[in-house]
C-alpha cells in the first residue's frame, strides 16, 4: 500500500494529499496543466521530498532502502545511442530476470523495431518501447505520468485494458492523464486542481 500525507511542492505547496492507494486497483490523477500531478507522482516515487508530512509503501519511506524495487516511476528511460532497442530489452532482462518475449508482442514491437535504434523511431513506436520496457518490471506500485501520450486512440484503448491487467496482477497504479479512455480504465479518480 502507498500512503501519503504530506505536502507536495518544489519550494512552495502545490497542494496537501491525505490518502492511500491500493495494491489492485488504478487511480487517474486529473486536473489542469501546472496543477501538481507530475510533483504528486515524483513525491510519492522518492524523487522529491515531501514539503512536509510522509510518504510511504508498506511503511517505508519511497526510496529507502526498504523499499528498494517497490515503486517505478514509468517515464522516458535512457537508451544508449550504439544500442538498438532489442539490445536494450537484452541488457533489461539480464538486469530484472523479466523475459520480454511475450510483451514484444503485446506492444507489436516486430523485429523492424526491435533492430533499430529508439532515435529512429515515431514518438509513437517509442513510447510503446518505452511502456514495455518498464511497466512489466517487478515493483509494488506503478507511477506513471501520461502514458497515452503520443499513442493513438487504438494503443490508448489497449493501455487502458493494460493498465487493469497490471492492478489485477497485484500492483498499485497511479497515474497523471488528460486522456477520457485512460480515466475510464480507473477504479477512482482523484481531482488535482
Amino acid at each position: 500500500m502507498l500512503t501519503i500525507d504530506a505536502d507536495y511542492g518544489h519550494s512552495a505547496a502545490l497542494g496537501h494529499l491525505n490518502r492511500s492507494f491500493d495494491v489492485g486497483r488504478v487511480y487517474g490523477l486529473k486536473g489542469p496543466n501546472g496543477a501538481g500531478k507530475s510533483t504528486l507522482l515524483q513525491t510519492l516515487s522518492g524523487e522529491i521530498a515531501p514539503l512536509n508530512g510522509t510518504v510511504f509503501i508498506d511503511g517505508a519511506a519511497p526510496g529507502s532502502a526498504a523499499a528498494a524495487g517497490s515503486v517505478i516511476s514509468v517515464g522516458d528511460p535512457v537508451f544508449l545511442p550504439d544500442l538498438t532497442v532489442g539490445e536494450h530489452f537484452s541488457v533489461l532482462s539480464r538486469r530484472t530476470g523479466v523475459d520480454f518475449t511475450e510483451i514484444h508482442e503485446l506492444w507489436a514491437l516486430d523485429q523492424a523495431i526491435l533492430n533499430s535504434a529508439v532515435s529512429d523511431l515515431s514518438s509513437g513506436q517509442r513510447q510503446r518501447v518505452y511502456l514495455a520496457a518498464q511497466l512489466y518490471q517487478p515493483a509494488k506500485a506503478l507511477l506513471i505520468d501520461e502514458p497515452e501520450r503520443h499513442l493513438d486512440h487504438t494503443w490508448i484503448d489497449f493501455l487502458a485494458e493494460e493498465l487493469r491487467h497490471l492492478a489485477a496482477d497485484g500492483r498499485c497504479v497511479v497515474l497523471a492523464s488528460h486522456s477520457p479512455a485512460i480515466f475510464d480504465a480507473c477504479d477512482e479518480v482523484v481531482e488535482i486542481s
